[in-house]
């Protein structure tokens, strides 16, 4: 990817990203973190410090959702998660392949409608982020 590229699918994101604050009713904050927990991408709202702190809770909560459903379900995870603590709600759901979307929402917000929107935000953000996996591919004099 050439930096024009770069910042190419950066704005797409951050228009993304807009674009699901403005879709999901109550929602205040936006982030988007790498399957490793590395901020990748996030709301205007939010400043440097938060957007560290955010994508390192979310890490934690979607690791301890993984634990739990390897200790007491059926060892698949779906990777999606949700938090409410007093002043707010945290939504976490999968985007792509090594991604993550969470958005911080207001208590009231209705968590079906913010959902929806990161649901379909989410599958965005997995093509603008997603390359597909590297496959070994034959090598040369030998069979494939």
């Amino acid at each position: 990817m050439t930096g024009a590229q770069a910042v190419n699918g950066r704005s797409r994101l951050d228009r993304l990203l807009e674009r699901l604050l403005a879709a999901a009713p109550g929602a205040r904050h936006v982030l988007v973190l790498s399957g490793d927990g590395l901020k990748l991408c996030w709301s205007p709202g939010l400043d440097l410090d938060q957007a560290d702190r955010l994508a390192a809770i979310v890490s934690g909560v979607l690791s301890l959702s993984l634990s739990a459903a390897a200790e007491f379900g059926d060892g698949i995870g779906s990777g999606q998660a949700m938090v409410e603590f007093r002043g707010g709600i945290l939504l976490m759901v999968p985007a792509g392949s090594r991604a993550h979307l969470a958005v911080l929402a207001a208590p009231a917000a209705d968590v079906g409608l913010v959902g929806q929107a990161m649901n379909e935000a989410a599958g965005q953000v997995g093509e603008l982020l997603g390359t597909p996996l590297r496959r070994p591919g034959p090598r040369p004099g030998h069979a494939p």
